[in-house]
């Protein structure tokens, strides 16, 4: 699969996960592109679900999304104590069970 806006790293750093997240945004923010942001939304998201769905399987992307909400809501409520920061604590692959 090739990324036009990914690095081309076999390994990524947080350092390339920051700059792709950045490229990602300055895409769908970009102006030159005649859809609506709903739909750039859609198609970051899409992209997004296939990928995590291909490589982590469908359980551990549908998972991933509800904690995603739940941190999001917690943001928008005011819980000083909601953050992404850890939120991939449980995805990191050491704490992976092999079935």
């Amino acid at each position: 699969m090739c990324w036009p806006c990914m690095p081309r790293l076999k390994v990524m750093s947080e350092q390339d996960l920051d700059r792709l997240y950045t490229k990602l945004k300055e895409v769908a923010g970009s102006e030159a592109y005649d859809v609506s942001h709903a739909a750039r939304t859609i198609a970051v998201f899409r992209a997004a679900i296939e990928y995590g769905v291909s490589s982590m399987g469908f359980p551990l992307s549908t998972y991933l999304m509800s904690k995603l909400l739940t941190v999001t809501l917690g943001i928008m409520a005011g819980d000083e104590s909601a953050t992404y920061e850890d939120i991939l604590d449980d995805f990191e692959e050491e704490n992976q069970f092999r079935h």
